[in-house]
């Protein structure tokens, strides 16, 4: 616990991360935390081995030369513990 009583961002969002996926806004609101920050903790989570991450690359817009776009979706889940 840092000083004041306050709880590390880090375990905040540890405790934050369910069993079902969660894309970064959903645990950031949670959290209250602000975002780069929160992104960069639960990408340290995941570096870490304590939390899941799925990315899908959708593509958005029109499929005509140099048309359309992709949107990068990440969400996170906490990592089932092994038997």
């Amino acid at each position: 616990m840092e000083k004041g009583g306050r709880v590390p961002l880090v375990r905040k969002l540890a405790e934050l991360v369910s069993r079902e996926w969660q894309t970064a806004a959903e645990i950031q609101r949670m959290s209250g935390g602000e975002t780069p920050e929160v992104a960069k903790t639960l990408d340290r989570l995941w570096e870490g081995g304590l939390i899941e991450r799925e990315t899908l690359d959708i593509g958005i817009g029109a499929r005509r030369k140099g048309g359309g776009a992709q949107l990068r979706r990440i969400r996170y889940m906490r990592r089932m513990s092994k038997p």
